[in-house]
């Protein structure tokens, strides 16, 4: 069976697409705690530190709390927080702990050690960062999901240049956007891409890129759009991500659309 949608609808905004950044950590809590503390608050940095790997503010697992603020700071903060990120999206890891805020878990940066950032990463299932280590000094990237423009697609990026190379193109979005993406396409938002997966949620190969819980699956037509000259790129952690035109990706490039689990064909004008 098969669903209608309406090609014309009135402008919505289209939610973002996740890979991975959810409800991240803020940079510093409540307005500002744990931020240019003076002498009194070294008791609560050392509890903090004698924590390990337990819970801080809410029982929230205190390497957890760091990958999370992790993801912020290296998709969306780098440049706000003065941290040289190079075209390729490193930074030194030493850089971040030195940086005065604390993680959600109620853990100052400087409380954290490499080794900690190194066991977030490995615990990371989204895959979500690459470590390099140049001259003895460990650097850090998000793979995908900036909103910085610091970074370099050329550099962070590799590109697609056949449907041999993405035989599945696949985006996940929500019943209650479709209409206002029928008509506007799939936008960027304030991110620097589109982001679309290699495969469905549950695919055991499918590592980011999608959120679980999404009830509509749109599939790009890969070959039209490198055909027409859309650029598509693969992360490390095997996202594809595409600018489109424009920041957009309209409507006459999507192959079908179906329903999210059932997989009913939805049909569809544009």
């Amino acid at each position: 069976m098969s669903a209608r949608v309406p090609a014309s609808a009135a402008s919505v905004v289209h939610s973002k697409s996740s890979t991975s950044a959810s409800s991240i950590a803020a940079s510093s809590r409540k307005g500002g705690r744990g931020m240019g503390r003076d002498s009194s608050s070294s008791s609560s940095d050392a509890r903090a530190h004698r924590q390990g790997g337990r819970g801080g503010r809410g029982g929230m697992d205190r390497i957890n709390a760091l990958g999370r603020l992790l993801t912020r700071i290296l998709r969306h903060q780098a440049s706000d927080l003065k941290l040289d990120m190079r075209s390729d999206g490193f930074v030194r890891v030493h850089e971040i702990l030195k940086l005065n805020t604390t993680t959600f878990a109620g853990v100052p940066l400087r409380l954290h050690t490499p080794e900690e950032v190194r066991v977030a990463v490995a615990r990371d299932n989204k895959q979500r960062f690459t470590l390099s280590e140049e001259d003895g000094e460990l650097l850090i990237r998000a793979n995908q999901g900036h909103s910085i423009t610091t970074v370099s697609i050329d550099d962070l990026l590799k590109p697609i240049l056949s449907i041999d190379e993405a035989p599945v193109c696949v985006h996940g979005t929500y019943r209650r956007y479709l209409e206002s993406i029928l008509q506007s396409g799939l936008k960027r938002m304030k991110r620097l891409h589109v982001h679309f997966s290699f495969g469905l949620p549950m695919d055991g190969e499918v590592i980011s890129g999608m959120r679980r819980d999404v009830d509509v699956l749109i599939y790009l037509d890969v070959e039209k759009a490198l055909r027409e000259g859309m650029e598509l790129f693969v992360s490390d952690n095997k996202v594809i991500l595409t600018e489109g035109f424009d920041g957009v990706v309209p409507a006459r490039f999507f192959l079908k659309i179906e329903t999210w689990p059932g997989r009913e064909i939805i049909s569809f004008r544009t």
